[in-house]
């Protein structure tokens, strides 16, 4: 697949001192965890972007009146089906157990909406989710009405020696449109990948609303955004990112998910220079909100378009916790307007396109002197449906509106684009053409 990225690099380095040690037997250790994508998955596009508004509070309504563009109307339309595979399901994978040299496997669910990573809490395997766009570690839980632990696999507090309820604090996340996940919190091992923290924080869930419930695949969050945005009440706790950083190698975690590949990685500790090519572009991380956020003032649409400044979100999120690249409403609707029969539907909901159309790459400003090149080939996130009048193949839009959102979010189809680098020291976040 064409990986074209544009980096006008300059190298700059920072002493941030971290938190004490929690597990110094780690000091200068570093490992993997490794996606595996799995065949026989279809997108479900304009889920993924339900999921993604809800999870920043973003307004469905008030993101589909920021674009001007008229909505697809033929009465005819037929939408694609999404049918979840039964193996999905079950959230168990035959190669949840850590190898010797601390790979772990990852697999990637509904075409790369989600991707799941078995995670050892208190000697008990569970599948969760690697997300960069919070901070909270729950868990689906023995302490949840039977019904709500059917399809997923629950940590079950009574069968770890290990696990300790922290009397008086509780959790709660909460959601735009009312979905939300609240419960108990202990500490217990956490393992991934071979590395351990002793007495992390894990949110044991005993209510979890519908929209959680149905993403069996998933049994959980881990969150790896900054400790601040932790919602563990009297007393936030640190997330596992915060806890194992100073004991490794380098306080760094890369992302290298290779969308033309079956292969990919999460890696704590390292800096692989096999997975890149050319140099590391660092840009500046601004921590106070609690995401990896960062300037993003400019984009162009294809390679001799001209570059235009984006003035109603100029920030962005790097966000492994959403599978879409939310772009300012005014970035969407010009790329869209040099795609050829491409609509605003507010049927579907979001940007959709004849699945034959030429798409133009897309260029966004990152920092305040570099820009990411996003390949044509990642926008065609998945088929969405079909217009029977003519017969016409849809197919859904991998870059959508950020709508109300105070920040553009920029989630797997940009991540999966390019490798990677979370580095806490600045705090800063590295981007690199793949290898």
């Amino acid at each position: 697949m064409s990986q074209s990225f544009l980096f006008y690099t300059f190298f700059f380095l920072t002493a941030l001192a971290l938190a004490a040690p929690t597990v110094p037997q780690l000091k200068g250790r570093s490992f993997q965890v490794d996606r595996v994508q799995r065949d026989g998955y279809v997108a479900h596009g304009p889920a993924a972007l339900r999921k993604a508004y809800r999870k920043f509070n973003v307004s469905a309504a008030a993101a589909a009146a920021a674009s001007t563009s008229s909505g697809f109307q033929a009465l005819d339309f037929v939408p694609k089906k999404h049918n979840r595979p039964q193996s999905a399901a079950t959230g168990t994978n035959s190669s949840s157990t850590a190898a010797q040299n601390g790979t772990v496997a990852t697999s990637s669910v509904d075409g790369d909406v989600e991707f799941v990573s078995p995670v050892s809490i208190g000697g008990q395997t569970i599948m969760m989710d690697f997300d960069t766009g919070s901070s909270d570690l729950w868990v689906f839980s023995s302490e949840m009405p039977a019904a709500d632990q059917q399809s997923h696999t629950i940590f079950d507090t009574k069968s770890s020696t290990t696990f300790q309820m922290m009397q008086g604090e509780t959790f709660k996340i909460s959601y735009g449109d009312g979905s939300s996940a609240s419960g108990d919190v202990g500490t217990d091992v956490v393992n991934i990948g071979g590395a351990s923290v002793q007495k992390q924080a894990v949110e044991i869930a005993k209510q979890v609303s519908g929209s959680f419930l149905q993403e069996t695949a998933s049994n959980g969050l881990v969150g790896l955004a900054f400790s601040k945005l932790n919602t563990v009440s009297p007393t936030p706790q640190k997330t596992f990112f915060d806890n194992v950083g100073s004991q490794l190698e380098e306080p760094v975690m890369t992302v290298s998910l290779k969308s033309d590949s079956n292969k990919g990685s999460y890696e704590f500790g390292t800096i692989d220079s096999t997975k890149y090519t050319g140099q590391i572009a660092n840009i500046s991380v601004d921590p106070s909100n609690g995401f990896w956020e960062f300037s993003s003032t400019s984009f162009k649409v294809g390679d001799s378009g001209d570059t235009q400044q984006i003035t109603t979100a100029p920030t962005a999120i790097a966000d492994t916790g959403t599978s879409l690249m939310l772009v300012s409403p005014e970035a969407a609707e010009a790329y869209y307007g040099q795609v050829q029969g491409a609509v605003n539907s507010d049927t579907v909901g979001g940007y959709m396109f004849p699945c034959d159309a030429q798409l133009p790459t897309f260029t966004v400003g990152v920092g305040d002197s570099h820009t990411a090149t996003i390949p044509s080939t990642v926008v065609n996130f998945a088929q969405v449906g079909t217009d029977m009048q003519s017969g016409q193949e849809y197919c859904y839009g991998g870059i959508q509106s950020s709508g109300n959102s105070q920040f553009m979010i920029f989630g797997d189809v940009f991540l999966k684009s390019m490798f990677v680098v979370f580095d806490q020291r600045g705090p800063s976040l590295g981007l690199a053409s793949s290898a």
